[in-house]
């Protein structure tokens, strides 16, 4: 039989289980610690965790002094960075309410007040991206969406100034700015990216543009119809009910 170790030996041996389980103990605690910690944490600090976009609302005002312009929203938003650089406002991670994120967006104006509606994409059938804004006084508008950079110039744009086309008093760089100069009211800018692949750029401005002449006709067309079934319907279940009265 092996001797009994002397007691000196087993207080040791004692000794050493209980530091390693309490470090044991302590490891289990402190991992339970840090699990509750980040479970809860965000419930007593959300802004300190939460993105930190800059919340804004259609009061805020966007000014360009040197140009004698301002800049603001219809709508309520945020972004991420919203920076004043050569006389633009240059924002990223552009959110407006009831619209397409814009990821970077640079917006001027010259002797002009500009109100930003909304930013749309479309991804099928005939892609294209767009921004409504209206301009009060005959100034110059400067806006780039981030698209059409190196693109076919002019042939992939078109702009609308009160529901009609317009040829002149707009033009676009290869970086993709357009400049709008003295129209005043609601104008909408559109992007067609693929119109440029047509090769129809050295052709006039309605044949170069029928393509997106004719989708935003089509467009037009297609809600026009579903008010007129709207309104024929309801008005159709109103005479049904008086009848049945």
């Amino acid at each position: 039989m092996e001797s009994e170790k002397p007691y000196s030996q087993k207080k040791l041996l004692y000794g050493k289980c209980r530091r390693a389980s309490g470090i044991t103990r302590n490891g289990v605690a402190f991992g339970v610690a840090i699990i509750i910690l980040a479970l809860f944490l965000p419930l007593f600090c959300p802004n300190s965790l939460a993105q930190s976009n800059k919340a804004f609302g259609p009061d805020t005002k966007f000014g360009i002094p040197v140009y004698n312009g301002v800049i603001n929203f219809a709508v309520s938003g945020n972004y991420s960075s919203a920076t004043f650089e050569d006389n633009k406002w240059v924002f990223t991670n552009l959110h407006l309410n009831g619209s397409d994120p814009l990821e970077n967006f640079t917006i001027s104006a010259k002797n002009s007040n500009v109100t930003v509606y909304g930013h749309f994409i479309t991804t099928v059938y005939f892609p294209n991206e767009r921004l409504n804004y209206i301009a009060q006084g005959k100034g110059d508008q400067i806006i780039n969406m981030d698209v059409g950079v190196n693109g076919g110039s002019n042939v992939d744009w078109v702009i609308l100034t009160n529901g009609t086309f317009v040829s002149n008093d707009w033009s676009v760089s290869h970086d993709g700015t357009v400049t709008v100069t003295g129209l005043t009211g609601n104008i909408t800018v559109i992007y067609f990216g693929f119109l440029s692949q047509l090769g129809v750029s050295n052709l006039p401005f309605y044949e170069a543009h029928s393509v997106a002449i004719a989708v935003t006709a089509a467009v037009a067309v297609t809600i026009v119809v579903a008010v007129v079934v709207k309104v024929e319907v309801k008005r159709r279940q109103e005479k049904e009910l008086s009848q049945n009265a």
